[in-house]
């Protein structure tokens, strides 16, 4: 399988491109910023920016792929708000040049989306329920949505959540709290570990959602290339907890003092004032039984993590 992967050199995308070389034997090509390896690398890359379309087409006519995994965001949100045009560029533009040469080329098309889609109203949403998006960044991923749904031949939207798990292309990069629910279990875990207290954020941001182990999302994305399957799924856990119970999972796997978790108020300096969805909890049950996948439970995908972070290496298919 020849896989080109955007985004390939950040945290999602890195395990993308890992689970992709590692356990399906592809051959890669990802997109790459700034980014160059200190090191070979088992995989191309090079520098295309995504939101201009002749790079783009240039790029993917001469890599010629089976697949394309759309995994690249812009998601700063005070540049997001600040610079419109720019961040619409990025996100959606950027997503119609993909499709656009997914389509010349015969390659299946799948975009990275998010439990941001909904508007927080009603738990477990699934891969049916109407997105109503709170704010830019859900705005954009409902507008990918529906170019790839609608104008992909061969297209597939893949929504992850809660996202945890380790960054392989630069594993020293710090992933802190936010509003939302991606990188919580790792933050949680770095403090304690260093036996430090933990703030866990309470307030109007992302209270409840799904958990996500990167690596297993990408494992998800991979099957739905090889069985061919089209529409919109669930690449997450079949475990939906409140942000106190994330963390105090996240202890007891990693066993570590949960003792040390406290609340405290959010940091809303990098929101620009967006609006938070409260609940983005999924559910995954049919993209499950389309798949052949079996969920896993919290505590299994929080150990599947510290087996990761601890050995440096995948879990097993």
């Amino acid at each position: 399988m020849r896989l080109y992967v955007t985004g390939g050199t950040g945290f999602v995308g890195s395990n993308i491109v890992k689970v992709a070389v590692e356990q399906y034997g592809a051959t890669v090509f990802t997109t790459a910023h700034r980014w160059r390896p200190e090191a070979p690398v088992p995989y191309e890359y090079g520098g295309v920016d995504v939101a201009d379309r002749a790079q783009v087409l240039d790029s993917v006519r001469a890599f010629r792929p089976d697949a394309i995994i759309h995994a690249a965001i812009l998601n700063d949100f005070n540049l997001m708000y600040r610079d419109r045009e720019r961040s619409w560029r990025a996100n959606v533009d950027s997503t119609r040049h993909l499709t656009e040469a997914a389509n010349e080329v015969g390659a299946r098309m799948i975009l990275v989306s998010s439990d941001w889609v909904f508007d927080g109203m009603r738990s477990e949403s699934d891969e049916r329920t109407p997105p109503n998006p709170l704010n830019l960044y859900g705005v954009h991923k409902v507008v990918g949505e529906t170019v790839v749904l609608a104008a992909a031949r061969d297209g597939a939207v893949a929504r992850i959540s809660g996202v945890s798990g380790v960054h392989w292309t630069r594993p020293d990069t710090p992933l802190t709290q936010n509003v939302g629910f991606g990188n919580l279990v790792t933050a949680v875990v770095d403090a304690l570990a260093a036996g430090q207290p933990f703030v866990l954020w309470h307030g109007a941001i992302n209270m409840h959602a799904t958990l996500s182990l990167a690596s297993e999302s990408a494992k998800m994305m991979m099957r739905i290339i090889e069985r061919g399957a089209r529409g919109t799924f669930h690449c997450c856990s079949g475990a939906s907890l409140s942000r106190l119970e994330a963390a105090q999972a996240a202890a007891r796997a990693f066993d570590l003092d949960a003792g040390l978790i406290r609340n405290g108020p959010p940091d809303w300096s990098a929101t620009a004032g967006a609006t938070v969805p409260h609940d983005t909890t999924m559910s995954a049950a049919a993209t499950a039984e389309r798949l052949d996948y079996r969920l896993p439970s919290a505590d299994e995908l929080l150990l599947t993590y510290r087996r990761e972070r601890e050995t440096g290496t995948l879990s097993a298919p």
